[in-house]
């Protein structure tokens, strides 16, 4: 933020191409971010190189593709701002990992070769803004953290119903919160449901939010492949028990047995 200097933030995560592409396949022709807002919110409708009021400055949310824009600092590591005391707001390169001529421009492959894991490689997510209070980007977030929302309790009766062949009641509930965005236009309703639906849908309401793992296996997709995971092993749904905590636990032999297959 322009009140903190050293507020940079941090973009390492990024989403597998397999994730973009429900998206994109879905939406076709339509790019996603003008079908739903889920997937992306602009906020800095302003022209490259602009400047703007320290308190206008707010960054795009959503997924996030492409050249990215911000605030740009001098070789001091302060902000630059134009004549009029604005911030200045340009194309992003790499300043502070020690490539000044290298943009931040994010493209959608990534894998864990050296080509596949280069700076800009893989789509970003900024679904929940820090707060204008963060004096590193990273803390002083006013966003609460997510338990459980009320799109899920839709979303969880949605799939009970569809479980129990009541499709019908399952599109209504989904249909609900695919309706719920109401400061924008929302995605246009689905027609049809199905476990391959829903379980999509889940995927474009809570993406970011932890609930992917246990959903691809309570819908059956977890064996699958993508990106860098082929491993097809349903007994990987269990983690291993730390050797730490096998020996801690009783000195009494096998009081504590390794989940099968570590």
């Amino acid at each position: 933020m322009p009140q903190y200097t050293a507020a940079n933030g941090t973009d390492g995560p990024a989403i597998t191409p397999e994730f973009y592409r429900s998206w994109v396949n879905f939406y076709a022709p339509v790019d996603p971010a003008a079908a739903d807002p889920r997937f992306y919110k602009k906020n800095m409708i302003i022209p490259a190189d602009s400047c703007i009021p320290a308190t206008s400055f707010n960054i795009d949310r959503g997924i996030l593709r492409g050249q990215q824009y911000g605030l740009t600092k001098d070789a001091s590591g302060a902000f630059i701002k134009c004549g009029n005391g604005n911030m200045k707001v340009s194309k992003l390169f790499n300043v502070t990992r020690g490539k000044p001529t290298l943009p931040v421009d994010f493209t959608e492959f990534i894998d864990f070769t050296v080509a596949g894991s280069n700076y800009s490689t893989g789509y970003r997510v900024e679904k929940y803004e820090f707060s204008k209070s963060s004096s590193t980007g990273r803390n002083a977030g006013e966003a609460d953290i997510v338990i459980v929302r009320l799109a899920d309790v839709y979303m969880m009766r949605a799939e009970a119903k569809l479980r129990k062949n009541d499709a019908a009641g399952a599109l209504a509930d989904v249909n609900i919160v695919r309706a719920a965005r109401t400061a924008t236009t929302p995605p246009p309703p689905l027609t049809s449901m199905s476990l391959d639906i829903l379980f999509r849908e889940r995927g474009f309401e809570f993406y970011w939010e932890h609930q992917r793992r246990t959903d691809m296996i309570r819908f059956g997709k977890f064996e699958g492949t993508w990106t860098e995971k082929t491993n097809s092993d349903v007994k990987k749904r269990i983690f291993p028990i730390p050797q730490t905590a096998i020996d801690g636990a009783s000195n009494i032999p096998g009081y504590l047995v390794q989940n099968q297959g570590y």
